[in-house]
């Protein structure tokens, strides 16, 4: 391999090839190879091309090599490899080679400006997606909340039933209580008055056998 060759391959990539002779951008090289034939040598460009540039849309389609001499090289700049076999083009030539320049770096700034909006998109769905999540926590906090209250709810109601039973029964015990005083008021009076009755009859019999007069009680 010649010397610098190689150096000088390690240069052509990651950079745009246009062609001075056809007005275009040939594609974007990926990887490079260095092809030795007798006393010449070659590059051998791995690229990808180009598809629809300068139509307000671009994409990279599939790769393709190619094979160069490096004098067709007219000049390697930092972005772009310009081939012209080696010679200076016709100004209509350079004309179109500013206006791809031109088309290219506002293709770069069009990507540029749509990268920072799909980060942009991206870091607006994280937060969405966190606030999401949070309120899915919520509603399940509330889906809970919403039980343990239709629980709490029953038992209320449960106990609700339970005190009303016990206030009948108080009343009802209540009830008895006073049907109770009134017997035993009744009793009371019956006894009393039967005992009334002996006595008066123990009495009326000791006065008729002395001969004196019934006693009545007042």
């Amino acid at each position: 391999m010649p010397e610098g060759a190689e150096t000088k391959a390690n240069q052509l990539i990651n950079k745009f090839v246009v062609s001075l002779t056809e007005g275009k951008i040939l594609g974007f090289v990926t990887d490079i190879n260095v092809e030795v034939e007798g006393d010449q040598f070659y590059f051998i460009l791995k690229m990808k091309e180009i598809e629809n540039l300068g139509k307000g849309q671009s994409m990279f389609s599939s790769e393709k090599k190619m094979k160069i001499r490096p004098s067709e090289i007219v000049n390697v700049g930092p972005d772009v490899i310009i081939l012209g076999d080696g010679k200076v083009p016709p100004l209509r030539d350079i004309e179109r080679l500013n206006q791809i320049a031109e088309e290219y770096n506002s293709l770069m700034r069009e990507l540029e400006a749509k990268e920072k909006m799909i980060e942009r998109l991206k870091e607006e769905n994280f937060n969405l997606t966190k606030k999401v999540e949070e309120l899915e926590r919520e509603i399940r906090k509330l889906h809970i909340m919403k039980e343990d209250f239709e629980h709490l709810k029953e038992q209320l109601v449960r106990q609700e039933g339970q005190l009303e039973m016990a206030r009948d029964y108080i009343r009802l015990l209540e009830g008895i209580r006073h049907d109770m005083d009134k017997l035993k008021e009744d009793v009371d009076k019956l006894i009393q008055s039967q005992l009334e009755e002996v006595v008066r009859a123990i009495i009326n019999e000791e006065l008729n056998a002395r001969g004196l007069k019934k006693t009545s009680f007042i």
